[in-house]
């Protein structure tokens, strides 16, 4: 693993796409050996709302969750790389500041729409052993891809955060994420005010 190692090389983790409105024990049984579930919202194009360990699963099973994406429980909300981005592009750059919103890393996202999860801990890794190099500008990365999970035409990276502000549930499209300066939730049709991430 080097600095100028595409993060699509680096995934490791399959993922279980399934909507928001399947219970946690049924996404539980329907993961089987994957490791994330990758919740997706058919009410908005099929976009992705959260991406959940087995242990998140497991947790909102145990406290008798509704749905898998609760208003009261910790958010998870996916990061979403494009495969052909190196390390040294992910660290030095805007996309970094996405996974403080991830605990579990980030989807990468192939051409093709098919998805893995690049873990955290690959990245941290990285980062200890003093590999990082200057990251040569390319400009954005758009990658377009049109499935049940990336409806539409997204640039990437971005993190899709849903509004925990009561009454909103709107999905922001972040490419930069200052935790001390959250920004404004873009809900067309609310009164202004400031993105709400749920934590814990």
């Amino acid at each position: 693993m080097n600095a100028h190692t595409p993060v699509g090389s680096l995934t490791v983790q399959p993922v279980l796409r399934v909507d928001r409105s399947v219970s946690p024990e049924e996404a539980l049984t329907l993961l089987g050996d994957q490791g994330f579930a990758l919740v997706t919202d058919a009410a908005h194009d099929g976009l992705p709302v959260a991406l959940l360990s087995r242990s998140d699963l497991t947790a909102l099973r145990d406290r008798r969750a509704a749905t898998l994406c609760p208003s009261d429980a910790p958010a998870r909300p996916p990061v979403l790389l494009p495969a052909g981005m190196t390390l040294d592009e992910l660290v030095g750059g805007a996309a970094m500041t996405l996974l403080a919103l991830s605990p579990h890393g980030a989807v990468v996202v192939d051409p093709s729409g098919a998805v893995t999860v690049l873990p955290a801990t690959i990245v941290d890794d990285f980062l200890d052993h003093g590999a990082l190099l200057p990251a040569e500008p390319r400009g954005a990365f758009d990658m377009s891809a049109t499935d049940s999970v990336l409806a539409g035409d997204i640039s990437l990276p971005l993190a899709l955060v849903t509004c925990a502000t009561p009454g909103c549930g709107h999905i922001n499209h972040l490419g930069f994420f200052d935790p001390q300066r959250p920004p404004a939730c873009a809900h067309p049709g609310l009164p202004p005010h400031t993105l709400t991430i749920t934590r814990g």
